[in-house]
């Protein structure tokens, strides 16, 4: 069964990244195409290029970060394990969490409990006074 989810989250990560592959594919083809338009139907003129280029090539680098994180970022200064750290930190953090709610719940248990002892005390001597 396990060998099973593998498959299917290593086949996913395929499709993503043959889907990165194509959609910069098809940003370069269609950057080449327009730049050829630009040069030979408006004079020159690339500053319709240039605002595909930068609004696409935001598009394109979210895709990478979405497909491959930053394991191929290391000479930005990116570290591997990044993900992985701020991974167990935020597991850690629930984990500290979940155990705090779980001791107040605990600690408001036994106060209830407690009060109800108080309250059984109380009636207890008002009926052993009442007799």
């Amino acid at each position: 069964m396990e060998d099973q989810d593998i498959y299917k989250k290593a086949e996913k990560k395929v499709k993503a990244k043959k889907g990165f592959i194509g959609h910069a594919i098809a940003y370069v083809g269609v950057l080449i195409l327009l730049y050829t338009l630009m040069q030979s139907e408006n004079d020159g003129d690339i500053l319709p290029v240039m605002i595909v280029a930068i609004s696409w090539g935001i598009a394109l680098a979210t895709h990478y970060f979405k497909t491959f994180g930053t394991e191929h970022l290391d000479f930005l200064g990116f570290s591997n394990d990044w993900e992985e750290e701020e991974l167990e930190k935020e597991i850690e953090k629930l984990k500290r969490t979940r155990k705090l709610k779980e001791q107040a719940q605990d600690e408001r248990i036994r106060l209830e409990e407690i009060d109800e002892l108080e309250l059984k005390e109380i009636q207890r001597r008002t009926l052993d006074r009442d007799s």
